[in-house]
């Protein structure tokens, strides 16, 4: 009797289910009754689309949010969705990248353990637990998988990749778009070394030591500030708890596979989990990752082992699908279209009438109130969190907006005011002295050139 092929099953499995998240995810809006493919979920997908719509106006690519300061964060992953971007617009593109590196994991690591692939993709891309406040992976791949995965693919191609030409570019292009991960990846490299001391492996430490030199410095040429290594300083408290909930279960499995480089790969991340919190996502990320390979590369230690590892990741299973509901079912609006349609004939005149780098003057006061001009021209913003975490000075251009929108003053270096629905909340008597350029019921942007 042939063996069923339960590997292709939770493939496919996970494909419909992550293809279901897309549709809910940043669509469904819970009071209109209907689904909004074109709008952002909240300020992190207003950046991101922000980021998509923009990133090939220049090299390197300004930062949508700090207009006139280079993109210092990972820019690289998000040509992709740029490329997709005007065939399916910037959201749809995000959804179509979520889903097709699921499907390129998928194929990779079918390709490297033909035998033993389904369990692998389930822990990393659908493992969870219960009750967490720090997202598994694979809640937040279905939201998120297209700027968090493509590290994690090349990861993978290079660490079991027979091919050295495939392993040392993949190891630096994923330091490159993800520095602070692969913080956790070098000691790992260095342990390995350390083991088989042989030329390759020191090949290797020295490809992903050479992408986190190049990210570092790519980071640090824009942070004001401070400085990149007060980042790590500034993020050093104890606090193990959320960390040890997620990489219990990878820490049980070893008991039933024995794989020593996971092993040491999963004890890093629970040490940086411990330690640093800079992004406490990326250590429990790479606990996931670590016991996804451990469970496929790893040698059972017993008969029962293969039985004990998928009861584990059924649990695993069971608790994405709660976290999944509880993090993005629409009626919790937490994950909803944010829009104005009101905005749509202001957002034409800016497309005919000004350039890609024009910069506008404009609000994003929390995830519910969006600036939304951002999809489409870079801003001059006060904080977002995705500066503070790169550490521009964010301060000084929040005061001068705060004094804009209440005194009149424009800040250097803009050309256009957007007054909308946002501004209008928060500055309801803003009186500007610009020129109008443009004018409805709804939004007025005011030419502040025209007023030198």
């Amino acid at each position: 009797m042939k063996r069923r092929n339960y590997n292709l099953l939770i493939f496919l499995l996970l494909i419909l289910i992550y293809l279901a998240g897309q549709f809910l995810i940043g669509t469904y809006h819970p009071e209109e009754r209907r689904f909004v493919f074109d709008a952002p979920a909240d300020v992190d997908f207003l950046y991101y689309g922000a980021i998509v719509n923009t990133v090939f106006d220049a090299f390197p690519p300004w930062n949508p949010a700090f207009a006139g300061v280079k993109l210092t964060q990972p820019f690289v992953q998000y040509y992709p969705a740029a490329i997709l971007a005007p065939l399916v617009n910037p959201y749809n593109a995000i959804r179509a990248l979520n889903m097709m590196y699921l499907v390129l994991f998928g194929f990779l690591l079918r390709r490297l353990f033909p035998k033993r692939y389904g369990l692998p993709l389930l822990v990393l891309f659908a493992g969870s637990i219960f009750a967490a406040d720090i997202n598994a992976a694979g809640v937040d791949f279905i939201a998120r998988g297209f700027t968090h995965t493509p590290f994690f693919l090349l990861l993978a191609l290079a660490i079991f990749s027979r091919r050295l030409y495939l392993r040392l570019p993949s190891l630096v292009i994923a330091a490159f778009i993800n520095g602070y991960l692969m913080l956790m990846v070098l000691p790992f490299l260095l342990t390995v070394y350390v083991f088989e001391k042989r030329k390759e492996s020191l090949l290797l430490l020295f490809a992903g030591l050479t992408g986190l030199l190049a990210a570092s410095w790519f980071i640090s040429s824009e942070m004001t500030s401070h400085s990149i290594f007060s980042l790590f300083s500034k993020s050093l408290y104890f606090d193990p708890v959320e960390i040890f909930k997620h990489a219990a279960p990878f820490l049980i499995l070893s008991i039933f596979f024995r794989q020593k480089q996971m092993l040491v790969l999963l004890i890093v991340a629970l040490l940086f989990g411990t330690f640093i919190h800079y992004n406490p996502f990326f250590p429990v990320f790479m606990a996931y990752f670590a016991g996804a390979m451990l469970l496929a590369a790893g040698e059972a230690r017993t008969p029962q082992s293969g039985l004990l590892a998928a009861g584990f990741a059924a649990i695993l299973f069971a608790g994405f699908i709660s976290a999944s509901y509880q993090k993005y079912n629409p009626e919790r609006k937490n994950y909803f279209p944010r829009y104005h349609t009101t905005t749509d004939a202001s957002v034409e005149w800016i497309l005919r009438h000004t350039d890609d780098s024009d910069i506008f003057v404009s609000l994003t006061a929390d995830e519910v109130d969006l600036g939304l001009i951002m999809q489409h021209r870079p801003v001059y913003l006060g904080y977002i969190g995705h500066l503070g975490h790169l550490g521009l000075d964010w301060k000084p251009r929040y005061e001068a907006t705060i004094r804009l929108f209440s005194s009149g003053l424009a800040p250097p270096d803009c050309d256009y005011i957007f007054y909308g629905p946002v501004e209008r909340k928060y500055f309801p008597v803003a009186n500007l002295p610009f020129d109008t350029a443009y004018h409805d019921d709804i939004v007025t942007i005011f030419v502040i050139a025209a007023a030198d």
